[in-house]
């Protein structure tokens, strides 16, 4: 079904794109002046790359901020970034739109989710991915203007926190994930005390702490009052093929590494030389206080230089120029 769709798709690519060209920024050749982006994000959303993102484009004198989906001001900015989700061609945006796909879609019809979202959604002068398989699997050529942008980290966002008390032994920081309730409190029972960030419903444990949502400094303080990161990502597709954000923040920490085992931690793991601590060897407190983690080296993933390397401030200019085509 999929393979029959995708190929009716790309078929009809062409004509479909210049039908709907008009409710984007690079039609008919026109020039812009691109002095300020719009990042737009819906209210629940935790995307530590937004900030970055932010951050970055002032630091080439660019006019930025976060925008709260829906906030009306959005098109007082000539361009705008936008997390897809779902994006419909006939909602109205700035001249200039960069569309960043960083995930697949999860749980039962994902691939049906992911084909709507790639026909409905609008198109982009640029178009940013997590990696090539996300690319691929979104049904994009590429002959599409578009990098790939793994996740990064702030370096100075935990550097102010280098002399935090270790307060516990573990931390977990993300969303929740079938199963994780019993890796927690598993972890727990073994004497281990753990602080937990990011779920909205506490975890009754004399051993856990819960936080519950934080902001993005707030929770990288709590990560580095710890000596450990839990990591648990269910070894399915997509989120086997993903970055996975708390590992590489708990790294960037300089905490030892707990996680369970799938695709992309391993591979991460041997890439980097890194040695992390498997959740099937964990049976006592022993096994995680007195193992040898090695942290890996993660220079290359400050966002700073992640972005310099995917050369996006200087794509801008060809979209000024009127260069940049769908």
């Amino acid at each position: 079904m999929f393979e029959m769709l995708s190929q009716l798709y790309y078929k009809d690519h062409y004509r479909y794109s210049l039908g709907f060209s008009f409710f984007s920024g690079s039609q008919g050749g026109n020039k812009y002046m691109l002095n300020s982006i719009a990042i737009e994000v819906t209210e629940r959303a935790f995307l530590p790359e937004s900030y970055a993102y932010r951050d970055y484009f002032r630091q080439h004198g660019l006019k930025c901020d976060i925008l709260k989906k829906g906030d009306k001001s959005l098109f007082d900015y000539d361009a705008v970034m936008l997390f897809h989700g779902f994006h419909p061609f006939w909602r109205k945006y700035p001249s200039i739109i960069i569309g960043e796909y960083h995930s697949l879609s999860v749980s039962r019809f994902s691939r049906v989710k992911d084909l709507i979202k790639r026909i409905i959604n609008v198109r982009s002068d640029l178009y940013i991915f997590l990696n090539e398989e996300i690319r691929k699997k979104m049904w994009f050529s590429d002959r599409k203007n578009y990098f790939l942008r793994s996740m990064g980290y702030s370096k100075t966002g935990f550097e102010t926190f280098n002399d935090e008390v270790k307060k516990f032994d573990v931390v977990y920081c993300g969303s929740y994930r079938d199963g994780v309730f019993e890796i927690i409190e598993k972890v727990a029972e073994i004497g281990l005390s753990i602080a937990v960030v990011g779920f909205e419903v506490p975890l009754k444990h004399k051993k856990i702490t819960s936080f519950g949502r934080k902001t993005l400094k707030e929770a990288r303080q709590i990560i580095s009052q710890a000596k450990v990161g839990l990591n648990y990502t269910p070894d399915v597709f997509p989120l086997n093929i993903q970055d996975s954000t708390k590992v590489i923040e708990y790294c960037a920490a300089g905490l030892g590494v707990i996680t369970n085992r799938y695709k992309w931690v391993d591979e991460f793991e041997k890439s980097r030389n890194a040695v992390f601590l498997s959740l099937d060897s964990v049976e006592t407190k022993k096994d995680v206080l007195e193992f040898n983690f090695k942290v890996p080296d993660l220079d290359d993933l400050d966002w700073n230089v992640l972005l310099d390397r995917t050369g996006i401030v200087e794509y801008f200019a060809k979209i000024e120029n009127g260069c940049a085509k769908k």
